[in-house]
Parts: C-alpha cells; structure tokens; sequence
C-alpha cells in the first residue's frame, strides 16, 4: 500500500518550529515532506482529512516540549530526540526526531535510507512479520541542499508498557511468584527465538530497547498465551522492539550475531534476575530458534563466559544501574 504525501511550501512551514541540537527552537525554513501510513487514522482513530495538521501539530508540540522542558522527554541528546506528545482529544504518540549531525552523515542519505525512513520502513515490515514494534504513522522530513537535515517520526505508543530492564526491576519490587518469573522467562525466549529464527537481527538489542506490556488488549506481537506452555501460573505478556532503524532481514542469523544479541541482553538484565532464569530463557530460545541439544550446553557456555567479569548496565525505576557479574 502506498503512503499518502504531503509537501509543505516554506510560507506554511514558518509557523512551524523544531528544536535544533542546542534545544532551542526555530522555524522549520525549508520544504518539509510528510509522509502517512495509509493505517495511521485507524490505529490513531482519527478522520483521514485531519491526519496532516495532526502530525505537524505533534512535531510542534514536540520541540516545544524539548525548549520548556516541562513535558515527557525520554531522550533529547545531540543526534536524536524523543518525546510523548498528547494534544487535546487524541491519543498520544511517540515523537523521535533524527537531528543534523554534519556533511558526512547527512550524505550517506545519498547512498542508503535515511534513519527516519529506515525506522519507517522496518516499523512495518516488523509488524507484517508478525513480531511487536511500535507502529511508525508518519514520516515528516526536512532538506538542505538537497540532503536530509532532520527527519521526525511520529509512532504509536504501546499502552501501559515499560522498557524491559525498568519493567524487570519493578516486577522485582514486589511479590512475583516462582511461576510468573518462570512464564516470563520462557515467553521472552521463545520471542527471541522466533525473531532469530525469522531472520531479523537487531544490532542493538538492550533491555532498553525491549517494551513489555501486560495489557492483553493489545494487538501485534508475540502470543501472549501461547498453547502448551507448560506454566498454568506464568504471567502473559507482550513484546515491542525499539530503537529499529539498523534492524536487519537476513536469510539466517549467523551464530556470531546470536551471540552478540543475547550477550547484549545478558548485560542489561538486573543481577536480580539470577542463573536460574536466565538458563531457562536460553533453554526456550534455543528450542524456537532451532539449535539442536548438542549446540545448545555450547551456546549457553559461551554467552555466560563472555559475561563473566563484565559489567551490567541497565535503567532502574530511579535511573541509570551499574552492576558487577559474578
């Protein structure tokens, strides 16, 4: 399905303002494209004629958010913003704005997909193969000299979702049983190992970058209660890549990229979530990602010995965690 585009003349953009990197906000004094997902008015269940006027408003509302600092801002650093925008009588989004980063950056435009048009793209290829990411509705971008200056993606947002490492470290606060801790473990590596085993390979792929939702309401995603699972008491959740711009579609997984992506997950987790979990959630991730019995003691082997010394890095519910493995 084709996307609906809009340009928008520099008279109309003036009024319209963004952040730079400093944080400060000024207008946008180029052409800016915008371009819509032809589901984004049913996922944001907004009439088609208004979708336009909406995004724009959001980008707005997003560099005034970053320059008053008074609104939800997950992330404003230098080459990316991120921000929750909720403007009155709609459902709130997702905001992340891909910033100007110099010459050489921007002309690698010139040879691949920008970041906006590559988090565009994979959004909805993700979705389409059945794995969770948050829904990309609009693409709004801005040029110079004919190369890509700053590019704002406009997402859903997963209701009633944290970020794995946050979610793990709130779940540990309270009274979770052998049997949820369990259920989650294994639901987490049959995810992992479906996403392997279809050939995606996320080259960043921290508990950060993990949503995990609770709501059974949503739709996407893995199966939240899948048939045999063999845990009566396990709790039944749902997950969501961010952070999918580099996310690459391979014919297979290569074992150095398994390793890599598990490695990167094992020094996220809190050292809460001890031995006993985790050797579960390979155990399941090996059994979906199709390594044989044989490779499976080897893979877990390696994984724990590359860990072994390193330093787990993770966001707690108070902010940035450094811990030592044991």
């Amino acid at each position: 399905m084709r996307s609906n585009r809009t340009s928008v003349r520099r008279d109309e953009c003036l009024a319209r303002v963004c952040p730079d990197s400093s944080g400060e906000v000024r207008p946008m004094d180029d052409d800016v494209s915008l371009k819509i997902h032809p589901h984004a008015g049913s996922i944001l269940q907004s009439r088609e004629k208004d979708l336009s006027e909406f995004f724009f408003s959001c980008i707005r509302e997003h560099g005034r958010i970053l320059s008053a600092g008074d609104g939800l801002i997950l992330k404003n650093a230098p080459e990316s913003a991120v921000t929750i925008v909720t403007l009155a009588d709609s459902r709130p989004v997702c905001v992340k704005e891909f910033r100007w980063r110099g010459w050489a950056h921007a002309m690698k435009g010139l040879f691949r997909p920008t970041q906006g048009a590559r988090t565009f793209r994979n959004g909805w290829r993700l979705r389409n193969q059945g794995i969770g990411a948050s829904a990309p509705l609009a693409l709004a971008s801005r040029k110079k000299c004919g190369l890509t200056e700053s590019e704002w993606v406009i997402m859903e947002v997963i209701p009633e979702a944290l970020e794995m490492d946050r979610y793990l470290t709130k779940k540990m606060t309270t009274p979770w049983s052998s049997e949820e801790k369990r259920g989650v473990a294994r639901m987490f590596g049959r995810f992992m190992g479906s996403l392997h085993a279809t050939g995606i390979f996320h080259s960043d792929l921290k508990t950060c970058n993990i949503l995990v939702s609770e709501d059974h309401r949503i739709s996407g995603g893995n199966d939240p209660h899948p048939r045999n699972s063999g845990d009566s008491g396990y709790q039944a959740v749902r997950f969501f890549l961010l952070d999918y711009d580099d996310v690459r579609f391979c014919r297979d997984v290569s074992r150095k990229h398994r390793v890599k992506n598990l490695i990167q997950l094992f020094l996220s987790v809190p050292v809460s979530i001890g031995a006993v979990q985790r050797l579960r959630f390979l155990s399941e991730y090996a059994l979906h990602s199709g390594i044989g019995m044989k490779q499976r003691r080897a893979l877990a082997v390696e994984v724990l010995d590359a860990c072994r010394g390193k330093h787990i890095l993770y966001v707690g519910l108070s902010g940035d965690v450094r811990e030592k493995w044991d």
